[in-house]
């Protein structure tokens, strides 16, 4: 099984283009879409964290999606509400000749980057993550704490 593994630090230029990592867009040529990403709000991080970023992904993310949806009740208000905000904002963002995107403005402000700025990538196995950087060291600091408390615990093992 291929994934997404490691995290990478990439400027956003002033048209809000930014480069996607190479091993990331490997995997991602091998997954599909054919030339670009799936891109939209993380939900969960907002509502996790209550921090802000950006989740992206190829075919094998999108197919994880569709099918947490498609397990739920066809006339449910749960499955609704996750058709209307996880489908309906994610967007097909295509490479251009030197393997950047570009970041819309509204996936920008949700995630609090800039155009000019810099983004943080982050591997996540079936998908990845776009962070602010400061906002992604606040979240990476409270996951290494967690999880050194969890072993230290025996939680996890």
């Amino acid at each position: 099984m291929e994934v997404f593994l490691s995290t990478f630090r990439n400027r956003i230029d002033a048209k809000g283009r930014i480069s996607v990592p190479a091993p990331f867009r490997a995997l991602l040529g091998r997954q599909g879409p054919e030339g670009g990403v799936y891109l939209g709000p993380d939900w969960v991080a907002d509502a996790t964290y209550e921090a802000r970023a950006l989740v992206a992904g190829g075919n094998e993310y999108l197919k994880g999606v569709h099918g947490r949806i498609a397990a739920m009740p066809e006339f449910s208000a749960e499955r609704a509400d996750l058709e209307d905000t996880l489908l309906a904002s994610l967007s097909l963002a295509q490479f251009d000749g030197e393997g950047r995107i570009v970041l819309p403005q509204v996936l920008l402000e949700h995630a609090g980057l800039a155009a000019p700025g810099e983004a943080v990538f982050v591997g996540r196995g079936r998908n990845f993550q776009l962070w602010e950087p400061k906002a992604w060291a606040e979240r990476d600091a409270i996951a290494k704490a967690r999880l050194k408390a969890q072993l230290k615990s025996g939680a996890v093992s």
